[in-house]
């Protein structure tokens, strides 16, 4: 069983280096993963695990320890207004703030794109406004993830139909393909439109070499503490283009006090030029 003083290595732990933001209260099922976890490793404490694991966070043992808690609850189009939003104001805005017009470059970012539902719904929304011509532009989406089991079912794109809202699988039905009736799956070219990585928001910076003009981060910092919450928005606003759009969390608002943006609806933010 789990004591007191692992309880207090693990918070501590995914706090640090991962940003977790834990209670001491573990949930039942947590404890009981846990403990499997401990038994199928051999692990007699799981503070002295932990500390030789500091330096070496994406050992597989590390990431399997970290799913305990990475809980993906998604759906496509969650939250439909703001991708009507994305195809009504935000893309329309987004280009014509563009210099070359007749050479589109459009990126996109989906921060904590968990199973992928959200990325999908992201192309979808694209495909749905361009058209035929979205095959002549760049575009596409990079969707990110700490959760490796969570980006190979997005990276794969088969979804159970029974868990999709009959009006939204009429709207997807054309970028999709039926497989033994009780799932379906992207087509090829549309998985293509979508690159899958794995990335902690805690790290210490982003990889990425060009900055988006669209980003997708709903729902995902609130698992985050206070500090790591703060220093991971100001990574994602470093990595927004000026004129760019921040999509977070209905419900959700920033925590920073940045002037450079302004609040547009629900959960959307535009950084001013």
């Amino acid at each position: 069983m789990l004591n007191e003083h692992e309880t207090r290595s693990l918070i501590e732990f995914t706090n640090k280096f991962f940003g977790l933001d834990l209670s001491e209260n573990l949930k039942p099922i947590a404890i009981s993963e846990l403990n499997k976890f401990k038994k199928i490793h051999k692990i007699m404490d799981l503070g002295y695990f932990l500390s030789k694991y500091r330096y070496d966070l994406q050992d597989d043992k590390i990431l399997d320890l970290l799913e305990i808690f990475l809980i993906p609850h998604t759906n496509f189009f969650r939250n439909n207004r703001q991708f009507e939003a994305l195809k009504d104001e935000v893309i329309p805005e987004c280009l014509a703030n563009m210099d070359d017009k007749n050479n589109i470059d459009l990126r996109i970012w989906s921060a904590g794109c968990s199973t992928g539902e959200e990325a999908y719904s992201i192309l979808v929304s694209l495909m749905e406004y361009f058209g035929d011509h979205y095959w002549k532009i760049t575009c596409g989406i990079m969707a990110t993830d700490i959760s490796r089991k969570s980006l190979e079912i997005a990276s794969k794109g088969f979804y159970e139909t029974k868990r999709i809202d009959k009006l939204i699988r009429q709207r997807i039905l054309k970028y999709t393909e039926q497989k033994n009736g009780a799932k379906l799956r992207f087509k090829e070219k549309v998985r293509k439109e979508a690159n899958f990585q794995q990335l902690n928001l805690n790290s210490k910076t982003f990889p990425f070499k060009n900055k988006f003009h669209i980003i997708f981060c709903r729902n995902v910092l609130i698992y985050l503490n206070k500090d790591s919450r703060l220093a991971a928005e100001n990574k994602i606003f470093q990595s927004l283009a000026k004129g760019g759009f921040i999509f977070l969390g209905d419900a959700e608002v920033l925590s920073s006090k940045n002037q450079d943006f302004e609040q547009l609806g629900n959960g959307i933010y535009r950084k001013r030029i």
